[in-house]
C-alpha cells in the first residue's frame, strides 16, 4: 500500500487542503506550527479514526485538538491509496454526531464491504502503524513498547504471516477478561457460596419438614372440625326434635294446665251448686215436713185419692144420664104398644127422678170441685215440690258424680302435668353439648388459622430462601463457570506461548537476518550482524566480542532500532508493499548517518515519507542526487 494523494476537507487549520504524494522519498516540510504533525495525525485519522474521549480527558483527546477551527461540523477529509495495482478512496466523516466511513474502489466504482475493508488492511492496525512504518524521534528510541509488539507478532508470524494473533493485545484481552470474570463473578467467595447455599438448603429442607408437620397437623385438625361438624349436625337434629318434643310438652302441658284450670272451676262451680242443690233439698224437705208429708207414697196416696173423688159426681151424671137415655129408648121402643098415657106417665117419673138426681149430683159435683180443685192444686204443688226435690235429688247425684268426675279429671291431669314436667327434665339438654362443640369448633378454627398463617409466613419465607438459593446457585455456577474460562484463559494463555516457543527460534533467525541486513545497509556496512534472544534484548556481535546496544552511541542506537522496526515491517507486511513514515526521524542522526540512511530508503522502499522541521534532509537529498517529491506547507 502506497500513498498518492491526501485531502484535509475540514481538519485541524486546515481547509480544502491537498497534498499529492509519489512512490519513493517524500519529503514534507514546514516550520514549527506549519501542520506537519497535522497531516501524520491526518493519514493515521483516515486510517484508524479519531474517536472522542470521555470525561476530562476529551478536552485534550486527538479528536478536540484537531477539531476544524472553522465549521467543525464539517469534520472530514479523503485519502487516494494503491494496493496490488489498484487505486482506493477512503473517505471519513470525523463529527462525533455524524461519524462515517467508505472505502470506494475508484477502479471499478464500487464501495467496499466490511469484509472487503477488513482485507484490504489485514495486518495493518493502529500499534502495528505506530510500531513499524510510522517512526519518529520519540518512537525509534529504545522503549519497552517496540520489544512487545515483536513479541507479540512473533507467535502469529511463525504461523498465519499476519497479525490476526496479538501476543500482547491476546494477553491482554485474556487478563482482563479473567480480571473481569473474578471480579463480576466474585470467585474468592466460592466457599462462602457454596456454604451458604447448603446452610440454606439445610434450612429450605428444615422448615419444609416443619411445613410438612404443621400441614399434617391442619390436616387432622380439619378432620377434627369435620367430626365435630358431624357431630354437631346430630346433636343439632336431635336438640331440634327434643325442642319440637319440648314444645309439644310444653304446649300439652299448657292444654293441660287450662283443662285442669277448666277443671278446678267446674269443680269449684258444681260444689257450689251441689251446695245450692243441698240447700234447696233440705228447703224443700222441710216444706213437705210443714205439710205432713213424710214421703213420696204418702203425697201419691192423697193425690190418687182426690183425683178419684173428683171422678164420682161423674160418674153419677153419666149414670144418671145413662138412665135417661135407657128411659127415653124404653119410650121409643115401646111407642105403639103403649096408649099415650101410659106411654109418658111412668117414663116421666123415671125421666124427671134422674134429672132431679142429675141435677143434684151437678150441683153438688160444682161444690166439691172447688174444694178438691184446691186439694189437688195443693196437692200439685206438693207435687212439685216432690218432683224438685227428686230432682234435686237427681241433680245433687249428678253433680256429685260430675265434680267427682272432674276431682278425678283433675287429678289424672295434675299426675300428667307431673308425669309430662318428669318427662321434659328427665329429656336430654343438648345446648350445652352443642356450646361445648361450638367452643371446640371455635378453638380448633382458631388454631388451623394459626397454624395456616405459620404456614404462610414459613413459605414466604421459603419463596424467599429459594430465591436465595436460586441467586446463590446462580452465583455459584457463575462461579464455576468462571473457573472454567479462567481455566481456559490459562490454557489460552499456555497454548499461545508453547506457540510462541516453538516459533521463537524461526522468527528469531528471520528477525537477526533482517534487522543485520538493514544496519549493515544504513551503517554502510559497520555493523553487519545483530542478534536479538527471545526476550529481544539486542547486542552486536563483531568479531572480537557481542556488545550490547545499550552501551553503543545514541545515534547508533537509533540506527539500530530503525532497523529492527523495518525488519519487523518486512516480516509483518512481507511481499506487500508499505509506506514507511519518518517524523524527525534523523534528529539524533549526524549527516553520514542520516545520508546512508535516506540513500538506503530512497533506492530501496516503495514509499518514505519524511516529516522535518529542517531543510538538512532537503539539502541531503540534493547532495546525494536523490530524486524526492518536495511539498512545503
Amino acid at each position: 500500500m502506497i500513498i498518492k494523494d491526501i485531502r484535509l476537507t475540514n481538519f485541524g487549520k486546515f481547509n480544502h487542503k491537498m497534498v499529492t504524494l509519489e512512490p519513493g522519498l517524500n519529503i514534507v516540510y514546514g516550520e514549527n506550527e506549519a501542520g506537519k504533525t497535522t497531516l501524520h495525525t491526518f493519514i493515521r485519522g483516515m486510517l484508524f479514526g479519531i474517536e472522542k474521549q470521555r470525561g476530562k480527558a476529551s478536552g485534550k483527546d486527538l479528536y478536540t485538538k484537531y477539531e476544524p477551527w472553522e465549521n467543525p461540523a464539517n469534520y472530514h477529509g479523503m485519502m487516494r491509496i494503491e494496493s496490488d495495482g489498484v487505486t482506493y478512496r477512503i473517505e471519513r466523516n470525523f463529527n462525533k454526531l455524524n461519524k462515517s466511513f467508505k472505502v470506494i474502489n475508484e477502479d471499478k466504482g464500487i464501495e467496499l464491504k466490511t469484509e472487503e475493508i477488513e482485507n484490504l488492511f489485514a495486518g495493518l492496525d493502529e500499534s502495528c502503524y505506530y510500531n513499524t512504518i510510522s517512526i519518529s524521534q520519540l518512537g525509534s528510541v529504545t522503549d519497552k513498547e517496540l520489544e512487545v509488539i515483536l513479541k507479540n507478532y512473533a507467535a502469529n508470524l511463525g504461523t498465519t504471516k499476519s497479525m490476526e494473533i496479538d501476543i500482547k493485545s491476546a494477553f491482554a484481552d485474556l487478563d482482563k477478561q479473567k480480571k473481569n470474570i473474578m471480579i463480576e463473578s466474585r470467585i474468592a467467595e466460592e466457599d462462602v457460596v457454596e456454604k451458604a447455599i447448603k446452610n440454606a438448603k439445610e434450612d429450605l429442607e428444615v422448615s419444609q419438614g416443619e411445613q410438612h408437620t404443621i400441614i399434617a397437623s391442619i390436616e387432622q385438625k380439619k378432620q377434627s372440625l369435620f367430626n365435630l361438624s358431624n357431630k354437631k349436625k346430630e346433636l343439632s337434629a336431635l336438640d331440634a326434635k327434643r325442642l319440637e318434643a319440648l314444645n309439644k310438652l310444653n304446649e300439652r302441658k299448657e292444654n293441660l294446665y287450662q283443662e285442669a284450670i277448666t277443671l278446678t272451676a267446674d269443680s269449684e262451680k258444681f260444689s257450689a251448686s251441689l251446695e245450692q242443690i243441698e240447700n234447696h233439698q233440705k228447703q224443700l224437705e222441710q216444706e213437705l215436713a210443714d205439710k205432713g208429708i213424710d214421703g213420696r207414697e204418702t203425697m201419691e196416696y192423697l193425690l190418687e185419692k182426690v183425683t178419684n173423688r173428683s171422678n164420682m159426681p161423674v160418674l153419677f151424671i153419666i149414670l144418671m144420664m145413662g138412665c135417661i137415655g135407657g128411659a127415653a129408648g124404653f119410650i121409643m121402643g115401646n111407642y105403639q104398644m103403649m096408649d099415650l098415657k101410659q106411654f109418658w106417665v111412668k117414663p116421666g117419673i123415671c125421666l124427671g127422678a134422674a134429672f132431679v138426681f142429675l141435677i143434684l149430683a151437678i150441683f153438688k159435683y160444682g161444690f166439691n170441685k172447688k174444694k178438691r180443685q184446691k186439694k189437688l192444686d195443693a196437692l200439685k204443688e206438693i207435687k212439685l215440690v216432690m218432683d224438685k226435690l227428686d230432682a234435686a235429688k237427681h241433680e245433687r247425684v249428678y253433680v256429685e258424680r260430675q265434680l267427682n268426675n272432674k276431682k278425678e279429671a283433675l287429678k289424672d291431669t295434675q299426675e300428667f302435668i307431673k308425669a309430662e314436667e318428669e318427662k321434659s327434665v328427665d329429656m336430654q339438654d343438648y345446648s350445652d353439648e352443642l356450646k361445648d362443640l361450638e367452643a371446640k369448633e371455635r378453638e380448633i378454627n382458631e388454631a388451623i388459622s394459626k397454624s395456616q398463617w405459620i404456614l404462610e409466613q414459613k413459605q414466604e419465607k421459603d419463596i424467599e430462601l429459594q430465591k436465595k438459593i436460586d441467586e446463590l446457585e446462580e452465583r455459584f455456577n457463575k462461579i464455576k463457570k468462571a473457573k472454567v474460562e479462567i481455566q481456559a484463559i490459562e490454557d489460552a494463555k499456555s497454548n499461545i506461548e508453547d506457540i510462541a516457543d516453538e516459533i521463537r527460534n524461526s522468527f528469531g533467525k528471520r528477525l537477526n537476518e533482517r534487522a543485520s541486513y538493514y544496519i549493515s545497509q544504513i551503517t554502510n556496512g559497520k555493523y553487519d550482524n545483530l542478534s536479538i534472544d527471545d526476550k529481544l534484548n539486542i547486542s552486536v556481535n563483531s568479531k572480537h566480542a557481542l556488545i550490547a546496544a545499550t552501551r553503543l552511541s545514541k545515534g547508533t542506537i537509533e540506527q539500530i532500532y530503525m532497523a529492527l522496526r523495518l525488519a519487523a515491517a518486512d516480516i509483518i507486511f512481507e511481499k506487500d508493499k508499505k509506506p514507511i513514515l519518518l517524523d524527525d526521524a534523523f534528529a539524533m542522526y549526524d549527516n553520514k548517518r542520516m545520508g546512508n540512511t535516506m540513500r538506503f530508503m530512497a533506492e530501496n522502499m516503495e514509499q518514505v515519507i519524511i516529516f522535518s522541521c529542517h531543510t538538512r534532509e532537503k539539502l541531503m537529498a540534493d547532495k546525494l542526487g536523490l530524486k524526492y517529491n518536495f511539498i512545503r506547507l
